[in-house]
């Protein structure tokens, strides 16, 4: 019956001692040296000496089970006993700790456990023994490092017989106590909870400095924690793990709430359903002087590449990339027949938005609702998530809605140079570009004044892209009178410039995108192109024309009117037109016409006949430096550029400023290096003369 219960006794210690690690935040070992005082039977037993190890699992911070194996001599006190007492005992039990000071330790134990040993009565007959044991005690520690305490304690032990004590001692020990770091043991920071918005691939960027979310951390070690860093990263999402905060300290059991930031790779913009992911947080610390690592995971969600939120309408430049390679691909081509056609003194930027309009057109793209997330009801409801295409997707579908179109036509006018800005409506988005031309030079060249945006010194045309199966000039005008009914006066509510934009919502780029596009026929872009053209300068050109015309009177008009007409006409490229009214001037006696009609000659490519009208103006108007200007300028597409440099220099003495304007004119450049560089801008920037 003794056999049995003694080895019950160790299949139970085995047992413990085996699952406890799984469970334990930490595991420790205790050695000592043993000083073993009686507490009975003086007169048999004197002082005992030995040694001791502890094997504790901490748990739940507080709670300490534990296995023990001592190894003790008891001396004799008795004539009875012939040698010292022989124990050796092995035991398990539970333990209370806790930490009233970072560095101090205090703990109690108590558990049973079991003995043999062996001792000689004075016959010298050896006598065995063996049987079950318990102790308690108290221990109290000063911890010099979380794995190393140096501690004292004291414990009540009894050797049980059957019926009685073997021996009744209290045990006095000196410990180290030493930690084994498991697999939980790195540190004991818990995560309490996070609260986080959904991440939008497009505004990556900014989760790096604007968080996303935040977490409550709980202090759970010993003591308090210092040099707290709380670092996350999400892969395969992230490049790299990015400090969230830096805390100096954290008690003992106080939470904290932290930030979340990440720095988001550009697998993220490869998004295209909404995801959930698993972040790591990691908490580097120190604790009692050692370095500690703590982790923990937290839920994220990583939206579709193509979802935002109307919190901040200027977001939707963030979709506007003109690096876009399939936008790219579209917009050099039509760009390409916009400069081989383009008129020379029409504004730039007019003639490139409508070429960019027209060659969509041609395309095929149209305008399509959006069923499932309408732009005027997520507008209305700036948490409400809605879906915008970027430029490369526009293009594959052939379709979009208002805000789709709209960012394919504002990134389209950025790639080609020209500014663009998108205006957010309540029901529609609409585009504006920027003239080339000031504000005065813009309200000069165009009658009606209320086809455009005037911002500071800056002229804005809208674009109603909607329309875009409607043509340029009706998304023009119709754009018009949206802002009209809107009762917009300078800049309307939603406008704002993809430029500055930019600054906060820079353009995102997605990855993989083909540069193949379909394009339209370069025959058919010309020909729409020069039509719109036509128009455009129709609607401007003939109301004025034709009140000019008008203020002739009986006489005819003055020579001075006649000039006045023909420099209307030449400026929209209407040179037949102004060729006729200038020679009508010229036969009415005004000498500046002689120059205006070398202008027409010039841009008709007719250099040899411009040479001979400038030479006829320099002859009446010897000191005039437009005549100058004109002689350097043929001359120079004549190849005769000693005389080019010769009249150049005398128009540059006249008026210095010129030297810049017309620097290519100037021999002393390389000849192929200046004509290249000039190629794009030498038949345009005519003087036009009219006083």
């Amino acid at each position: 019956m003794k056999s049995r219960t003694v080895r019950d006794v160790l299949c139970l210690l085995a047992i413990v001692s085996l699952a406890l690690p799984i469970f334990a935040q930490d595991v420790r070992v205790q050695v000592s040296p043993v000083i073993m005082v009686p507490l009975a039977e003086a007169d048999v037993y004197g002082l005992g000496f030995g040694g001791g190890a502890l094997l504790t699992f901490d748990l739940f911070g507080f709670l300490a089970p534990y296995a023990s194996a001592d190894f003790i001599f008891i001396g004799p006190q008795s004539s009875q006993l012939q040698s010292s007492l022989t124990l050796v005992s092995a035991g398990a039990g539970l333990g209370l700790y806790l930490y009233p000071l970072p560095r101090v330790k205090l703990g109690l134990s108590a558990g049973p456990g079991i003995y043999i040993g062996s001792w000689q009565q004075a016959s010298g007959e050896p006598i065995p023994t063996g049987n079950l044991n318990w102790r308690a005690g108290v221990e109290a520690g000063f911890r010099i490092s979380p794995s190393l305490t140096v501690s004292a304690s004291a414990s009540y032990i009894d050797f049980r017989m059957r019926q009685e004590s073997l021996f009744q001692g209290l045990s006095v020990s000196l410990l180290a106590d030493i930690g084994l770091n498991t697999r939980n043991s790195e540190g004991r920071v818990v995560a309490q909870g996070a609260d986080s918005t959904p991440v939008f691939p497009t505004l990556a960027g900014d989760y790096l400095e604007s968080p996303f979310g935040s977490l409550g951390l709980r202090n759970a070690e010993s003591a308090e924690i210092r040099q707290v860093e709380i670092w996350f990263q999400a892969d395969p999402y992230t490049s790299a793990p990015v400090l969230c905060a830096s805390l100096r300290q954290i008690q003992r059991g106080a939470s904290v709430t932290v930030p979340l930031t990440a720095a988001f790779s550009d697998q993220i913009m490869g998004v295209t359903e909404t995801l959930r992911l698993n972040g790591t947080i990691i908490v580097n610390y120190e604790l009692l002087g050692e370095r500690r690592v703590a982790t923990a995971e937290t839920s994220i969600s990583i939206m579709n590449r193509n979802a935002l939120t109307w919190q901040d309408e200027r977001v939707l430049a963030a979709f506007a990339s003109p690096n876009d390679p399939a936008l790219l691909d579209t917009t050099k081509f039509l760009a390409g027949v916009v400069r081989s056609n383009i008129q020379a003194d029409l504004d730039n930027n007019l003639q490139y938005a409508l070429g960019l309009f027209e060659g969509f057109r041609l395309s095929g793209i149209a305008w399509a609702a959006d069923p499932q997330t309408p732009y005027a009801a997520t507008r209305a409801n700036s948490d409400s998530v809605d879906y915008v295409q970027f430029p490369h997707q526009t293009i594959a579908y052939r379709s979009g809605d208002s805000d789709d179109l709209a960012v394919l036509y504002a990134a389209a006018l950025e790639s080609v140079g020209v500014p663009a800005a998108l205006i957010a409506l309540d029901d529609e988005v609409l585009v504006a570009f920027r003239m080339s031309s000031t504000t005065a030079i813009t309200r000069t060249m165009f009658a009606s004044q209320e086809n455009f945006i005037f911002i500071n010194d800056e002229a804005w045309v809208p674009v109603k892209v909607s329309l875009i199966r409607e043509g340029f000039l009706r998304a023009w005008s119709e754009a018009v009178l949206t802002l009209n009914r809107a009762g917009a006066e300078g800049a309307p509510t939603g406008f704002f410039a993809l430029a500055d934009a930019w600054g906060d919502f820079p353009p995102a780029g997605v990855p993989g995108v083909s540069a193949q596009t379909r394009k339209p026929a370069e025959e058919q872009v010309r020909t729409a192109f020069n039509a719109v053209v036509s128009l455009v300068i129709s609607r401007e050109v003939e109301p004025r024309a034709a009140a000019m015309r008008n203020a002739f009177g009986p006489s005819g008009g003055t020579a001075r009117q006649h000039n006045a007409l023909g420099i209307l006409y030449a400026r929209y490229g209407m040179y037949r037109e102004a060729l006729a009214a200038f020679q009508e001037a010229a036969a009415r006696g005004e000498r500046r016409a002689a120059i205006n009609i070398g202008n027409v000659a010039f841009l008709l490519g007719e250099f040899e006949t411009a040479v001979a009208w400038y030479e006829s103006a320099l002859q009446t108007m010897p000191d005039d430096v437009t005549p100058l200007i004109g002689l350097a300028r043929s001359y120079y597409e004549l190849d005769i550029y000693d005389k080019a440099d010769e009249y150049f220099r005398r128009a540059a003495a006249l008026r210095p400023e010129l030297a810049e304007r017309y620097g290519y004119l100037s021999a002393r450049l390389s000849g192929t290096t200046a004509r290249a560089s000039a190629a794009m801008d030498r038949l345009g920037d005519m003087i036009w003369e009219d006083e």
